[in-house]
């Protein structure tokens, strides 16, 4: 939620990227392929273009596979939900072979997406990819892959694995959500002051000294303030 709140999209959540101690708190690691929504001064801040190609498979959202590049927040909370149910079974719940068979475990689960779903993940891809999958004659469904599941853990599968990213559960509903009640306080999270905005863009790789010099110059900058 924090990060979300800055504008910064994760874009690798996975099992192997969340850190716990004896005690059980969790840090999230592995920022490299993280990016600002608001990065660069030619990119729509409204709809940032990113790569297409990013998060392991297994948790990478249906609009990532069919490759959009016009994408936001809500590729996290897919992953997420793919963790949440990695949690309930202990095994990865969609474990695809390739892109297409990503894509076919996702509709064995949940169905195939509609037209309106398919507009909604913003790819020109789309259509063509996903007249080439094998469907099943009837989606699974959560209850069948989680049959001990609660029904509040399958609320929360539910909204966090939509095909349509407008309609994905966001952090701060993951939050408020029955399921996390127990964990919910207020008080103790924060949002961010400012949103980040990366000012060289961080698709192309630089010299260390280019990033060196201009960290030193923001750092100035924010001295001077």
């Amino acid at each position: 939620m924090y990060m979300h709140s800055a504008d910064l999209v994760h874009r690798d959540m996975k099992p192997s990227n969340l850190l716990l101690n004896s005690e059980c708190l969790m840090k999230v690691a592995d920022f490299g392929l993280a990016r600002s929504l608001l990065q660069g001064t030619d990119i729509d801040p409204i709809n940032p273009v990113l790569t297409d190609y990013v998060a392991t498979r297994w948790y990478r959202a249906p609009e990532i596979l069919l490759g959009s590049t016009r994408y936001g927040k809500a590729v996290d909370m897919w992953s997420l939900g793919c963790i949440f149910g990695e949690m309930l079974s202990g095994k990865p719940v969609f474990p695809g072979t390739s892109t297409l068979n990503q894509l076919e475990k996702i509709c064995e689960c949940i169905g195939r997406p509609t037209e309106e779903q398919i507009q909604a993940m913003r790819s020109p891809f789309a259509a063509t990819m996903l007249d080439s999958l094998q469907y099943p004659s009837e989606a699974k469904g959560w209850s069948t892959l989680f049959p001990s599941a609660s029904p509040a853990a399958l609320d929360m599968l539910v909204k966090l694995m939509q095909f349509d990213p407008n309609h994905r559960m966001t952090a701060m509903d993951g939050l408020r959500h029955p399921f996390c009640a127990q964990f919910h306080d207020a008080e103790s999270e924060y949002t961010a002051q400012h949103p980040v905005s990366i000012i060289l863009d961080d698709n192309d790789k630089k010299a260390t000294s280019v990033y060196r010099d201009r960290l030193y110059q923001e750092i100035k900058k924010m001295k001077g303030k």
